[in-house]
C-alpha cells in the first residue's frame, strides 16, 4: 500500500487546530480519501508518538501538541521571527566573542547565543550556551536588552531574528576549543577594529550596561481552562 504523502499529514495534524478531540469519520470527511488510506495513516502516526486513540476518538499527544502555536512555520506557509538569546560573557574589562563557522553570518564575530529550548528560562538558556560552547560556569547577572532584527536579502527578508541581550559574568577566562568556532576575548575599548557582525557590536556599545525588567510568567493548560497564572520573576 502506497503511504500518504506530506500534505495528506500536514492536513490531519491541522485539523486539531480547531478541535481537541476527533472521530475517524469526521478526520475521514475532512480529508477525503478513502478509509483504508485514513487508517493507515493514523496509525503511522501513532507509531510515532504524534497522535494517541482513547475510545472513538483521537487526539494530539503531548509531544504533538508543543507543535501547535508553530504549525504555519513547520509548513512554511508563514515564517515567525526566531527568538535567540545573545550572552555578553565578561571578565573584567574584556567580553568574549565567538567567530562563527557555520551561516548565516560565517567568518564574523559575535556574542556567544543561541535558541532558546522550550522549557527553558533565560538564565537557564544563557548559562546552556555559554557553557556548551564555551565550557564556562558563567553567573548570570542581568537582561540588557531586546532588539528586532531583519536582514534583507534583495527586496525579501532573508533573516528575522528577535534578539535577548543578556549579561554573565565570568570567573576565569580559560575556554574550550569547541566545534561551534573559534573563541577569543577581546578588550571592550579594541571591538572596532574586528569584524563583528553589526547588531551585536551596537549591542554591545550601547546596552551592555542597561537593565530592563523582562518578566517570566507561567500557567496551567487543564483541558482548554488556563489556571494558576503567576510571575516567576
Amino acid at each position: 500500500m502506497k503511504a500518504l504523502g506530506k500534505d495528506e499529514r500536514e492536513q490531519i495534524f491541522r485539523l486539531f487546530l480547531k478541535d481537541e478531540k476527533l472521530r475517524f469519520s469526521e478526520i475521514e470527511k475532512d480529508l477525503k480519501i478513502r478509509s483504508n488510506m485514513v487508517t493507515y495513516h493514523l496509525e503511522q502516526m501513532q507509531k510515532k508518538g504524534l497522535i494517541e486513540k482513547k475510545g472513538f476518538h483521537y487526539s494530539l499527544t503531548r509531544k504533538a501538541e508543543q507543535y501547535i502555536p508553530i504549525i504555519p512555520n513547520l509548513q512554511g506557509e508563514k515564517m515567525s521571527p526566531l527568538p535567540v538569546i545573545l550572552v555578553a560573557v565578561v571578565k573584567d574589562d574584556k567580553i568574549l566573542l565567538i567567530k562563527r563557522s557555520n551561516r548565516p553570518y560565517k567568518g564574523y564575530w559575535c556574542m556567544i547565543g543561541g535558541k532558546m529550548l522550550l522549557e527553558e528560562s533565560f538564565e537557564e538558556a544563557s548559562a546552556r550556551v555559554v557553557k556548551q560552547k564555551s565550557g564556562l560556569d558563567a553567573k548570570y547577572d542581568q537582561m540588557c536588552g531586546v532588539m528586532h532584527e531583519r536582514v534583507w536579502g534583495g527586496v525579501d527578508v532573508k533573516h528575522s531574528f528577535i534578539l535577548f541581550l543578556t549579561k554573565m559574568s565570568a570567573d576565569d577566562q580559560k575556554t574550550m576549543p569547541g566545534e561551534y568556532g573559534e573563541l577569543r576575548w577581546f578588550l571592550l575599548k579594541e571591538l572596532g577594529k574586528e569584524k563583528i557582525i553589526p547588531s551585536d557590536y551596537w549591542l554591545i556599545k550601547h546596552k551592555l550596561g542597561s537593565k530592563i525588567d523582562v518578566k517570566s510568567a507561567a500557567m496551567t493548560d487543564n483541558e482548554n481552562n488556563l489556571e494558576d497564572f503567576k510571575i516567576i520573576h
